[in-house]
């Protein structure tokens, strides 16, 4: 699960990349929250899976631990998620269409 959380936080890394370049380039420069919360994201499940592991090996209780690291990665990716998504959805209503240009022109 740690594993594929960080995944997906890291492909949220870069899509977030690939649309502030693209579709968000005139967007606030708070748009680079979301590539934050996903990278955090990424991190906080590779930490989880290495404290999971060394718990593991060290036959330590860890399902407390794992179960805290797990909500915050999937935290981290809601809200960025969410953010990403309210940041294009702002950016296309400050953009006109072509329909309403060439009806005031």
């Amino acid at each position: 699960m740690f594993d594929q959380i960080a995944n997906v936080g890291i492909a949220g890394t870069g899509l977030a990349v690939t649309l502030i370049g693209s579709t968000l380039r005139d967007a606030p420069p708070v748009v680079w929250l979301s590539v934050v919360l996903f990278a955090g994201a990424a991190f906080t499940a590779i930490g989880g899976n290495q404290k999971m592991i060394d718990s593991l090996s060290k036959r330590q209780p860890c399902l407390q631990r794992s179960k805290r690291d797990m909500g915050m990665a999937t935290m981290l990716l809601g809200i960025a998620v969410g953010w990403l998504s309210m940041s294009v959805y702002l950016e296309s209503q400050r953009q006109q269409t072509p329909a309403n240009i060439a009806a005031e022109g």
